[in-house]
């Protein structure tokens, strides 16, 4: 859910990175309000880019799970600086078909260059002492997962590895 900021963007599509991050945020920290805890975001695709800008705007992140987002922070964006700052641990996910894609389909060199910008960023993040993994599934053995791993027949597989991230990097 997004909120209607009666914009249009150059795509066609209505969405303001900004106004969703503070959404996000303001979410955040209502969660935490109620509970005393602060809360792992799980984002995908499209969807990471408010994920990471509302680090700026919360100090209640406990993680970011990061599944087949559209990139990564640079290193000298706000975004990355917030979530480095407040030393919060990170993890991609990517499953197949970005590897073995069709050369010409535009779109096999777009999710390339996407994951390759999340390799930068983790790299980065570690030279400072940050936590953060990429994880490529067909690599740990786990395969038939698309851009949509949460509605593959392995979901229960892909769940149960991010679990097992959250238990060990998450305090």
């Amino acid at each position: 859910m997004t909120p209607d900021t009666g914009m249009t963007s150059d795509m066609g599509a209505d969405f303001d990175n900004e106004t969703v991050a503070r959404a996000l945020a303001a979410t955040i920290d209502e969660v935490y309000n109620r509970t005393g805890k602060n809360s792992i975001l799980v984002t995908h695709s499209q969807g990471g880019g408010p994920g990471w800008t509302a680090a700026q705007y919360t100090d209640h992140i406990a993680a970011i799970v990061a599944i087949e987002p559209g990139g990564a922070p640079a290193a000298d964006s706000a975004d990355y600086k917030a979530v480095t700052q407040k030393n919060i641990p990170v993890t991609f996910y990517f499953g197949d078909y970005i590897d073995n894609g069709d050369p010409s389909i535009q779109a096999t060199g777009m999710w390339q260059a996407m994951r390759e910008t999340c390799y930068d960023f983790a790299e980065a993040y570690t030279e400072q002492e940050g936590n953060c993994t990429v994880i490529d599934l067909p690599a740990e053995g786990i395969t038939g997962n698309d851009h949509f791993m949460f509605q593959d027949l392995n979901n229960d597989v892909i769940a149960d590895h991010i679990e097992n991230w959250i238990q060990n990097n998450v305090k």
